[in-house]
Formats: structure tokens, sequence, C-alpha cells
């Protein structure tokens, strides 16, 4: 590809899907759904001047906040197209789709989402080629601890759950949902809040910290009581498009290699991470007429038994696919473990 497209052009300019480039230069365009106040955003900008600076000013990186270039749902799909450069990713968005991926969705599984950017972004380095043929995978990461929010009623036990329309994170927290009684929705997270004013949600799974008044998701605004128990995380990755990357000479393929690393997955996260704490401790202190409801120890015994049909259906979506999933979860839970991630 890198050949046929070189000879083609010759010395002429070129765009391609996401690439814009004239003899040796390219520009990436980084597309993400969420906006731009979002703390994903300055980790973009430092990974783009990183990249610069490591191509000698080859290659340059555009972001494209608030769903620019197209939605949350389509954008592995844009990536593999060549629509953007560079995509956000939330697997969770096309169920079913990449089983593998999902072990680390799992409930009661990752303690440290920093720590965890690291080993899980060399745990996938396995499995991303056969799971995402489509594109580079660059990074892998997930949000902080996420947990169930309600409007109008506590939960303290997986009973409390049933009958409740709760906007699910993803697949898994779909599955864990319907589990306990619950009816899953799924809706990108930028419509969340709206589904919740209107009555269409009962409650939302999602981080502590995204109920914060310092939150770019206002949830806090809607929900009432929050369940302080670490059920989940949701995971995503950073999908990089072949045809960008195939058509880089070896210098700026170098350069991608170089932020492309396990260590580079926590460094651009990490700023999601602080925020993440600081707008914890915001939303303690700044909300005073919320309930938090901290389980009791038998109360917990009952949540975990509660996610074990889940993990079961986590198994069998992972062989269908035709993978061991014992391995699959002993290689992941090792790397999380070296990290000191492991929940």
């Amino acid at each position: 590809m890198k050949h046929k497209l070189l000879m083609a052009a010759g010395a002429l300019a070129f765009t391609l899907g996401g690439m814009t480039a004239q003899a040796k230069d390219v520009n990436i365009k980084l597309s993400y759904w969420v906006p731009p106040s979002h703390p994903l955003t300055p980790g973009y900008k430092e990974w783009a001047e990183d990249v610069k600076a490591a191509s000698g000013g080859s290659v340059t990186v555009t972001l494209f906040p608030s769903s620019q270039l197209g939605s949350g749902r389509d954008h592995y799909d844009m990536v593999k197209r060549g629509i953007a450069g560079f995509g956000l990713i939330n697997p969770g968005y096309t169920p079913g789709r990449f089983p593998v991926l999902g072990a680390s969705d799992l409930p009661f599984t990752n303690k440290n989402s920093l720590a965890g950017a690291r080993a899980l972004t060399r745990w996938y380095a396995k499995y991303e080629a056969k799971e995402m043929p489509d594109h580079y995978v660059c990074h892998v990461f997930t949000h902080d601890i996420g947990t169930i929010h309600t409007t109008k009623k506590q939960v303290r036990v997986p009973d409390d759950v049933k009958g409740l329309n709760m906007r699910s994170a993803n697949q898994t927290m779909s599955r864990f949902i319907t589990a306990i009684g619950g009816n899953p929705v799924q809706v990108p997270i930028m419509e969340a809040k709206d589904t919740l004013e209107k009555g269409i949600t009962d409650g939302i799974t999602v981080t502590i910290d995204g109920i914060a008044k310092t939150s770019v998701f206002y949830f806090g605004e809607v929900v009432k009581y929050t369940l302080v128990a670490p059920l989940y995380v949701s995971t995503f990755t950073h999908g990089i498009s072949k045809f960008i990357y195939d058509g880089m000479d070896e210098n700026q393929r170098r350069a991608i290699d170089a932020n492309c690393t396990p260590e580079a997955s926590a460094k651009v996260y990490r700023f999601w991470y602080n925020d993440a704490k600081s707008d914890l401790d915001d939303a303690q202190i700044n909300l005073p007429g919320h309930t938090w409801y901290q389980p009791t120890e038998d109360e917990m015994k009952l949540w975990f038994a509660a996610a074990e049909p889940v993990v079961e259906q986590w198994r069998e979506s992972v062989k269908k696919a035709g993978f061991d999933p014992d391995t699959v979860l002993k290689e992941m839970k090792d790397e999380l473990k070296k990290e000191d991630a492991l929940f």
C-alpha cells in the first residue's frame, strides 16, 4: 500500500482519509467524542507535541473533539476507513465485537486505572492483531472506578436494581444490570444526562467523579444517590489508521511507535486520572444533599455473587471467538498484578 501510494502520488500533495501529506509531512486527524473541556484533551495535546518532536516536525496532529467527525459508536470504523487518523474507541459501544478486550470490563477487576493503563496495553498487545486487525492499537486504558448512581432510590444491594432503567456504560454492565433484574439502556455518555432528566432512565453507571460539579457531564445535578463500591471500569483504546501508519516513512513510524507504549498510555491518560481524583473530592464536599452509601461486607458478598453470571457470559463469548478465556483472564490479571492494580 505504501509503495503504491507513493508511486502514484509522486511529489504531488494528496489526502487519504485522515491523512494530509505533502512530500513526507503527515497530519493526523485525532478524533474524540467528548468535549474539549474533557481532561483527555491535555493528554492528546501533549501526545501530539511528543509525536511532532520525535518525528522532527514531519508528523503533526489536529484535534477534533465533540464528535465533529462522527459519533462515539462510529469511531472504530472511522479509523478503519481513514476518516480519522487517530480515534478514541469505546469497545462497549459495539457489543460483542471485541470479546477478549471485554475482560478488562469485568466487575471487580481493576483497582488502579492509572497503573492499569500500562498493564492493559502490555496485555492486549498479544491479541490486538487478531481482534482489532483494522487498527494500529496505540494505547489501552480505562476510566477510573465506576459505580451505580440513581435519581429517586438508593441502591444498596443487587435486588434494589430490579425494575430500574439504568444507563449502562458497556456490554458488560448491561449484562450485569440484566442479571440483577434491571433494564439496561445504552446511550452515549454525552446524551445520558438528558435521559436522566426526562425520566427515561432511573440511574446511570459511571465513575464516582462523574457526578461532581466540576465534571464535564454534570450528572450530579440529576442523580441523588451513589453506591460507594468499585463495581467496574470501562475500557478504551486509541486506534491509529493503518492507511496512515503504513504510508509513513521509517522515521515517522518510529515516532509513532515511541509514543504508543504502555508508558505512553498512562502518560496520555494521567490528566483524566488526576482530574477524577480532584472531582471525587469536590463531589464529596460540594454535593451536600447527595446520599453516599457504603455497602457492608455482607452486602459486598452479594455484589460479588451477582457478578458471577457476567463472568460466565464473558467466558462463553471468548470461547466462541476462538480464544481460551482462562488464559486470557490469567494473562490480564498477571499484568495488573505486576502494577499492583489487580482488585
